[in-house]
């Protein structure tokens, strides 16, 4: 099987979310409040869900966010290749 960093993704919330850009259209920005439970925006949402205790999940906007462990940094996504060189697999190296 074929590997190869691709990129790399930057951390800077101790967290990452991964979604198609087109869901990002209604995003709704704003502040965590941790005291209340329903979510009041989108960010919100992702810092109460990755805060959880799964440290991660679905996000309503179609997508997953989870902790990324080590918290804030850059790191390197490694894309790994079939046999008709199509992406099956993104592996993302907190450590």
């Amino acid at each position: 099987m074929k590997t190869k960093i691709i990129g790399k993704c930057g951390v800077d919330s101790g967290q990452l979310l991964i979604i198609d850009p087109c869901y990002l259209n209604n995003w709704k920005d704003g502040e965590v409040d941790f005291d209340k439970k329903k979510y009041i925006n989108d960010y919100d949402e992702a810092c109460k869900i990755s805060d959880s205790k799964n440290l991660g999940g679905e996000h309503s906007k179609l997508g997953v966010v989870f902790s990324s462990g080590y918290g804030d940094g850059t790191y390197p996504v490694k894309a790994f290749y079939n046999k008709e060189g199509r992406i099956m697999k993104i592996e993302i190296n907190f450590n």
